[in-house]
């Protein structure tokens, strides 16, 4: 039979819950992450009675939330893009900023070290222009130390932030999975609509953030469980049940860490298949930006040091010494892996500045062959020996491969010790090569009008450099005859053979060479000879002052000032597309954002019809217990 009193009880408790979550909505109107909630409505089973179904009032099927898994998916998704493209084009900023600096960058210090080098060749006896030239030098070694070392900081930056990631990603997930508990604790076999909304937010809220720091894909098992994945399918949390990443030092560079997945059997690298988020943004940035940057600078300080020190030993210094090196710097590194099983060992050096790349190398062992593979693809291959040599790429490798056993491993590293390691080795001014070891002179007594040119050094290391050499010519002077072994047009004389004259004739011997023209008379004498003395000599200085546009590296192509140009431009292009697509992605956040809250957020004139709707419910069914009570005594009266 009906009931009027519990029909109208029902009715005001319902409407009662349906008020109390509107204020919930409106007090929530500023949370973050807040969805609306919403009140659904649903008749009580009915009464049969006479005949006929009578109902029996309300009751409240459920407080659901405002919820679109495409927007959530959408916002999630681009948040983790967003926060890649962030962070990356931060931290390249940074090196934008050092490298283009117009006054702190490598550039303006190359232009005043050649200058340097021009003032001395223009005044080669001058102390002062010896001294400018090597502070300058030293100035200039500096500026690659500062610039080294501020990449050295961020690069330890960069490896403290990625632990802190990794760190924060595995207590976000902690946390995901204590929601997922409790939502099983608080009801293990409600309906999907009836879980805690509120609860349901914060885990919401927590993935959002979870996908700021890292890429994942979400699988709803269902509302109170799920699924997160990273990587190529590594599972960071399954219902209930949570892994962990961890940071761990490379076994080919213990300098830098990778990221380790803890799974259940074993712990692996999956650094290669991490993308998104933060830790994406600083995986990407210490790969692609930052390691090269460094590897390029390091070329650069080593060219410089290769070039103009094989240009300076040419020459000789004003105590009529042979040039010495000017500039120093650090070999390359060869470092075993950590899971090595033999004792090979590997020495390398750099043999070819213009072929020498910016790129590191692995060298791996197969049991017969060695083979070296750089970061862009390209390798060669040796066959074991003891030792066996390598050479590839600039590099010259000295494998001593006796104990090597199958598997064994190297990483090389050519040029990231360059910038930070240049130094100038040079103090003494005098010891500075300013002209060239030989010269040459036509006798006063000489008839003719052959003129000698100043001569050139093709080989400083010939042991007979420094030899007095002379040149005179038979009568007729169609022939000359030399007192030392020389070749002419690709024959070989020996001392005292004729040798026959032609206009424009170039001599070899003794590591130089020297060009005649001109018409001879019988016995005209010419002299080469060591520059012993020779303070006023520029020849050298000139050669040195010239490197600043000669081709270096690319194949002897770039120059100096080339090459650290394509550097600065290849950093400014690394930034700039890293600053559109951040800002691109920013805008598509927004808007997803504002997609999702068009759907999800509170809006206080809806609130606040609401309001008024469920109170003036609440009203009438408060009515209807007062009409129960009434009908309840006028029963009573009339039976007294």
């Amino acid at each position: 039979m009906p009931d009027l009193l519990n029909t109208a009880v029902s009715g005001l408790l319902s409407h009662q819950r349906a008020l109390s979550t509107t204020s919930h909505n409106i007090a929530n109107v500023n949370t973050p992450g807040y969805s609306r909630q919403n009140v659904e409505f649903d008749t009580n089973n009915p009464s049969f009675f006479g005949g006929n179904f009578y109902g029996n009032g309300v009751q409240i099927a459920s407080v659901s939330r405002s919820y679109d898994q495409f927007l959530t998916r959408e916002v999630r998704d681009t948040t983790s893009v967003h926060a890649r493209a962030a962070r990356f084009s931060e931290l390249a900023s940074h090196i934008d900023d050092v490298l283009a600096d117009p006054q702190g960058g490598i550039s303006p210090m190359l232009h005043d070290f050649f200058e340097s080098v021009q003032d001395l060749a223009d005044d080669p006896a001058s102390s002062t222009a010896r001294y400018a030239m090597i502070n300058t030098a030293q100035s200039l070694a500096g500026r690659f130390h500062s610039i080294d070392n501020r990449f050295e900081e961020l690069a330890q930056n960069t490896k403290t932030d990625i632990r802190d990631v990794v760190d924060q990603i595995n207590n976000l997930v902690t946390q995901i999975r204590e929601i997922n508990i409790a939502l099983n604790d608080i009801a293990p076999s409600a309906a999907a609509s009836q879980q805690s909304a509120d609860l349901l937010d914060q885990r919401d809220a927590l993935l959002d953030e979870l996908a700021s720091k890292i890429d994942i894909t979400v699988i709803d098992e269902s509302q109170s469980n799920l699924s997160i994945f990273i990587g190529n399918g590594q599972t960071m949390l399954s219902g209930t049940e949570a892994f962990s990443l961890s940071t761990q030092p490379d076994v080919s560079d213990p300098s830098k860490d990778v990221i380790a997945y803890n799974g259940l059997i074993s712990v692996y690298d999956i650094n290669a298949h991490l993308s998104g988020g933060e830790l994406g943004g600083l995986l990407d940035f210490r790969s692609g930006v930052l390691d090269p940057t460094r590897n390029a600078l390091g070329r650069s300080a080593i060219g410089l040091a290769e070039i103009f020190n094989a240009q300076m030993r040419d020459g000789m210094d004003l105590n009529g010494n042979l040039g010495q090196d000017f500039f120093n710097y650090s070999g390359p590194q060869s470092i075993a892996y950590a899971s090595n099983t033999g004792s090979a060992t590997v020495a390398t050096v750099i043999s070819d500045v213009s072929a020498l790349t910016t790129d590191d190398y692995q060298l791996t062992f197969d049991g017969v062959n060695w083979t070296l593979t750089s970061d862009s693809g390209s390798s060669a291959s040796v066959a074991n020996g003891a030792p066996a040599t390598l050479v590839f790429e600039g590099l010259t490798l000295t494998i001593n491969g006796a104990t090597a056993v199958a598997g064994d491993r190297f990483t090389i590293k050519p040029t990231v010790n360059g910038a930070e390691s240049l130094q100038v080795i040079t103090s003494d001014p005098s010891e500075i090569a300013a002209a060239l070891p030989i010269r040459s002179s036509a006798s006063l007594n000489n008839l003719g009008n052959v003129n000698i040119s100043a001569g050139v050094v093709t080989d400083v290391t010939n042991p007979n450099l420094l030899n007095t050499a002379t040149l005179t010519f038979d009568n007729p002077p169609t022939s000359l005859r030399a007192d030392v072994d020389v070749v002419v047009g690709g024959v070989a004389y020996a001392t005292g053979a004729a040798i026959p004259y032609s206009n424009n004739m170039v001599v070899d011997a003794n590591g130089w060479q020297i060009n005649l023209n001109g018409a001879a008379q019988a016995g005209d004498v010419f002299t080469i000879e060591s520059n012993l003395g020779g303070t006023g000599d520029n020849r050298n200085a000139l050669n040195l002052a010239n490197l600043q546009n000669s081709g270096v590296f690319d194949g002897g192509v770039a120059s100096f000032q080339e090459d650290y140009s394509s550097l600065v431009g290849f950093v400014g292009s690394q930034t700039r597309a890293a600053n559109l697509e951040r800002d691109a992605q920013e805008s598509l956040l927004f808007q997803a954002i504002d997609r999702k809250s068009s759907k999800a957020s509170v809006n206080l004139d809806e609130e606040a019809a609401d309001l008024v709707r469920y109170q003036q419910a609440y009203e009438a069914t408060a009515r209807l217990i007062s009409t129960a009570q009434i009908l309840f005594e006028t029963l009573l009266d009339s039976v007294r």
